[in-house]
């Protein structure tokens, strides 16, 4: 009876943990993820952007979304150091961190689209906003 409880316990433990994600780096997983959606939004607003006004609101949404992020960001750079270096790569987090590694040129590609607006005072004051928020989040 007690060697049936003990099962019966482990079982419902074990469910528990997988119910709940239980993986040390979901959190991770999940800042990356939401990371990578903003990428992937701006990289697509950037390539379409026909105007000055059209790359300032790209930018300016993005940056938005890195300031929101930035926390998390932080707390995963302090809680995980090792992530940093990106050689060795946990198991777990190979997939978001391809899709990082494949954004990555695609996010210059579009950073690229504000040249021909640099002139512009509202894409200046994006850019500008852009860059302190990207350096506040320790990418």
């Amino acid at each position: 009876m007690q060697r049936c409880l003990r099962t019966m316990g482990m079982l419902i433990l074990t469910l528990l943990v997988i119910g709940c994600g239980g993986g040390k780096y979901d959190d991770v997983k999940s800042t990356l993820n939401d990371y990578a959606d903003a990428m992937e939004d701006y990289i697509g607003r950037m390539e379409k952007a026909d105007s000055a006004e059209a790359v300032a609101k790209a930018m300016q949404d993005f940056t938005e979304k890195m300031s929101a992020l930035t926390p998390r960001l932080q707390e995963m750079n302090q809680k995980f150091p090792e992530l940093a270096t990106d050689k060795n790569a946990p198991k777990e987090l190979e997939k978001v961190s391809q899709r990082m590694s494949d954004l990555s040129p695609k996010l210059q590609s579009a950073m690229m689209k504000a040249m021909p607006y640099m002139m512009d005072p509202q894409v200046q004051q994006a850019m500008t906003a852009q860059a302190q928020a990207m350096a506040q989040t320790g990418n």
